[in-house]
């Protein structure tokens, strides 16, 4: 050592003398979200899976349990992760694409826009709203929707139809906005609308619901 790295080296080794962090253990890593510092699958799935941006609980239950074909739950579980393939999500993967919603040609395609807050989208959202009479403020995220639309459903009977219509509305538009950014094809906005009525029909029909009777005498109607 140089004469004047001495001094600087007793400073550190007072420092370091002071310090009772060391022990005579092994190193070991600690995962900080347990509070034993372990880590396995289930405390991962807690942490990551089921809880959504912000930290809350997701309501991942509304949407396992929900009377839609299997592959629409999962579809829908993408929708309320934030994890669906729209530009949003292509783009924070590194892709370089030009973001822009196929449906309303106003804005960058995001997922809560896709799926709450486009105008296209709102006119889905006001059909079966106006349908049972219920007014509604639309949140700011997907995840949010779910978890306060189930407490709208009333009585037991219709709650098993009500909790159907995001999953509803969320794939019907997601196929028109594929059918118009892969195969160059645009349905009006009453056949947007018709279409979505009819799957929601079918599918409580095949889940065995029939308290529908509102819904189908507006489906007449059309």
């Amino acid at each position: 050592l140089n004469d004047w790295e001495i001094g600087r080296v007793a400073e550190l080794l007072h420092v370091l003398n002071d310090f009772n962090g060391l022990s005579a253990e092994k190193d070991s890593i600690i995962w900080k979200h347990s509070r034993d510092g372990s880590l396995s699958v289930n405390k991962l799935y807690i942490k990551e899976v089921n809880e959504y941006p912000g930290g809350k609980p997701g309501p991942w239950k509304q949407i396992w349990r929900n009377k839609v074909p299997t592959k629409v739950k999962c579809f829908s579980w993408l929708v309320a992760r934030r994890a669906c393939s729209t530009h949003e999500k292509l783009k924070s993967r590194g892709f370089y694409i030009a973001s822009w919603c196929s449906l309303c040609n106003e804005t960058e395609e995001t997922n809560n826009h896709l799926f709450l807050h486009c105008k296209v989208t709102t006119q889905l959202w006001n059909l079966f709203l106006g349908l049972t009479h219920t007014e509604w403020i639309m949140p700011e995220h997907t995840a949010d929707l779910l978890s306060c639309w189930i407490s709208r459903g009333g009585r037991k009977s219709k709650k098993k139809w009500w909790s159907i219509i995001p999953s509803c509305i969320w794939w019907c538009i997601w196929k028109e906005r594929n059918s118009r950014c892969y195969d160059n094809k645009a349905n009006s906005i009453e056949k947007v609308k018709w279409n979505c009525l009819t799957t929601f029909y079918f599918w409580c029909k095949e889940e065995g619901i029939e308290d529908i009777a509102q819904i189908l005498d507006f489906i007449g109607t059309l």
